[in-house]
């Protein structure tokens, strides 16, 4: 049977859509910083989600969420003194870091609540449970790296707990 060019590109797009498995996302079979990290101190964790094409990150846990009266702790610190008054528990922490190559996101921002500062901040993932953290004020060289650990989302406030390994 005599086929066309434009029937042969139809049957192979029909198979590879038919095909189980023949057709999967980009960053299907990477490593991902999506998830539950716990930085290094054990203070926080950070749930990082796509939000449109960048990626962010809000606190999901901290050690000490309560204040001495047993209030939600707020953001005292912000420098925008409307903002002081929000609660630390599910602010977003992270905003706007693009991909760049295949392991890494840059040109985001980081809030830190213990100073009311934004900082610039890079990420780089270096195993699918070890995420760098690069935090920098006007270039990365002269910044602090922090290294956090990927937790499963059962484990969220549990990271010391023996049924969730680190």
């Amino acid at each position: 049977m005599y086929q066309t060019k434009s029937m042969s590109i139809w049957y192979c797009a029909c198979m590879l859509l038919l095909w189980p498995g023949a057709v999967t996302p980009a960053f299907a079979d990477e490593t991902t910083p999506i998830g539950v990290w716990l930085d290094a101190s054990k203070r926080i964790e950070v749930k990082i989600t796509p939000c449109g094409e960048f990626l962010c990150g809000k606190l999901l846990w901290f050690k000490w969420p309560d204040d001495d009266q047993g209030l939600p702790v707020v953001d005292l610190k912000n420098k925008n003194t409307a903002l002081r008054d929000r609660p630390l528990l599910s602010l977003t922490i992270l905003r706007n870091l693009r991909r760049g190559d295949e392991n890494n996101w840059e040109s985001g921002e980081i809030y830190n609540p213990d100073d009311g500062e934004n900082y610039h901040v890079n990420m780089s993932i270096q195993d699918d449970k070890t995420l760098k953290i690069r935090v920098y004020d006007l270039l990365p060289i002269f910044g602090e790296t922090h290294i956090w650990t990927r937790i499963a989302e059962n484990c969220v406030g549990r990271h010391n707990d023996s049924a969730c390994p680190e």
